[in-house]
């Protein structure tokens, strides 16, 4: 299972580095690694598609946001322009839940 983990997480720093586009689109993102993942895409049926999703031989859309989140944390030089401005609002809306749980 490491291995799978490891393997995402090489695929997710690849791209980031050669498509930085991606950097804040996980939508992107999830069918570029998709797409890397099946035999053969341009041929491939929904119904196989689904198949290999079900069968897990395709990564799971959490788990690549998941392991883009971890990358982007650690390797700074693979956070697109959005991150920034996101955990500078993560601060405020931290201190906003504190004042609502307080009143609560």
């Amino acid at each position: 299972m490491k291995k799978k983990i490891i393997n995402l997480a090489d695929k997710i720093i690849k791209l980031l580095t050669i498509r930085p586009h991606l950097r804040d689109n996980d939508r992107r993102l999830i069918c570029n690694i998709w797409w890397d993942s099946v035999p053969n895409p341009k041929t491939l049926t929904f119904e196989d598609f689904t198949n290999l999703y079900i069968k897990g031989r395709i990564p799971e859309s959490d788990s690549i946001t998941r392991c883009r989140r971890k990358v982007q944390e650690e390797i700074k030089e693979l956070r697109g322009e959005v991150w920034e401005k996101r955990h500078d609002l993560e601060k405020t809306v931290r201190e906003e839940i504190k004042e609502l749980g307080a009143t609560i």
